[in-house]
């Protein structure tokens, strides 16, 4: 068998532990209903009232994020190019999200079609782009949930510790697929799909789905160790994107304590900041047994992701949990922009990491939620 079908044959990501582990879990699975999945984007800053860029707030369901883009630039009479957002959203849900858009428009009266309904509208000096957003705020439906009182004990767990980060299940594609097809092709085994610009995306993305390994397989390594805080460690300071490195525990250690430093992972590239000893020790090993010294594979996913930090620990902002009717538990919470509401869902129900736990829909796809 040749190398690149061995290793897609065999290559999974890895499944992290549950932190909530030696809890009873509630069981049951995500209802089937957008109505049972709603994501609300939480801007990043508000918008100024004036500017060439018009904002429209647009609620939607059964449609994706990029197929609202272009219903948008049609009825605009702009090009795709010229519309903005700050994250995609899931196709099976209730979403609200910006968008923007470089028009005179005042954006009343629009007719996007059907699914698609125009909230709000403003103006705004520059374009809206990726990351562009503080968090998303979920309301997620529970359904067939087994055990009903066990959801309290999880939620104050989760909310004393945190959710760690880590990338989803659906990060990796269907079955996890993604990541030995990304290596693959990082190894140049394996060609991107397309030409020109698509052939560009398609590099990116794969690479994108390294890092994510890459951080995950990090965070499980940094969770077994029990300090909360190492010399070397990046961290990054609060209400800020600046990071550094921890040199003085004694001096770093109670802004730990006081919430105002967050313990980061690689999202790695040639920008990454990199730490010293014993975190950049386990950084390396991690890299080391995914490339298995292939310096070109290295290279490849350096030109296509510059790379940052990520926060180990995803702070869970307002964390209510209700009962709607019997065994349909309603779980609402705020997290950062960039994590995954799945997570959080996986520590109640248990289900499989590389699987969304979903009840079926007659028309149903294989796209899981984001978040």
């Amino acid at each position: 068998m040749p190398s690149s079908e061995r290793s897609e044959a065999t290559l999974l990501p890895i499944e992290p532990p549950l932190q909530t582990g030696d809890l009873p879990p509630t069981l049951g699975h995500i209802g089937p209903d957008p109505e049972d999945f709603v994501v609300d984007e939480v801007p990043a800053y508000p918008l100024s009232g004036t500017g060439e860029h018009l904002f429209l707030r647009i609620e939607k369901r059964g449609l994706t994020t990029p197929e609202v883009e272009k219903r948008l630039a049609r009825a605009l009479g702009i090009a795709p190019r010229d519309v903005g957002y700050a994250g995609m959203k899931d196709r099976h849900a209730i979403t609200r999200q910006w968008f923007s858009a470089i028009s005179k428009s005042t954006g009343e009266g629009l007719d996007l079609g059907p699914g698609v309904r125009i909230i709000e509208v403003a103006r705004h000096d520059n374009k809206l782009r990726t990351g562009h957003l503080r968090g998303n705020r979920f309301i997620i439906t529970l359904h067939g949930v087994q055990d009903m009182g066990a959801a309290e004990a999880l939620g104050a767990r989760l909310k004393t510790e945190g959710l760690a980060n880590y990338f989803g299940g659906q990060r990796f594609g269907y079955g996890g697929r993604n990541l030995a097809q990304a290596l693959s092709q990082l190894r140049g085994e394996r060609s991107p799909r397309g030409r020109g610009k698509n052939a560009h995306f398609d590099l990116k993305f794969h690479a994108s789905v390294v890092q994510a390994e890459i951080f995950n397989r990090y965070l499980m390594a940094r969770r077994a160790l029990p300090a909360p805080l190492l010399v070397g460690e990046v961290v990054r300071l609060s209400h800020s994107s600046r990071c550094f490195v921890v040199e003085d525990l004694t001096a770093e250690l109670p802004r730990w304590e006081a919430g105002d430093l967050h313990p980061t992972g690689p999202i790695f590239g040639p920008k990454t900041l990199r730490p010293q000893g014993e975190p950049l020790e386990l950084e390396e090993q991690i890299v080391s047994e995914l490339f298995d010294g292939d310096e070109a594979a290295l290279a490849r996913l350096f030109r296509e992701a510059p790379g940052t930090r990520r926060d180990l620990i995803a702070r869970l902002s307002d964390l209510k949990i209700s009962e709607k009717a019997p065994r349909q538990l309603v779980l609402e919470f705020e997290l950062p922009s960039g994590s995954y509401a799945t997570q959080l869902i996986r520590e109640f129900v248990r289900g499989p990491f590389l699987e969304v736990q979903r009840a079926p829909r007659p028309e149903a796809s294989d796209a899981p939620p984001q978040g």
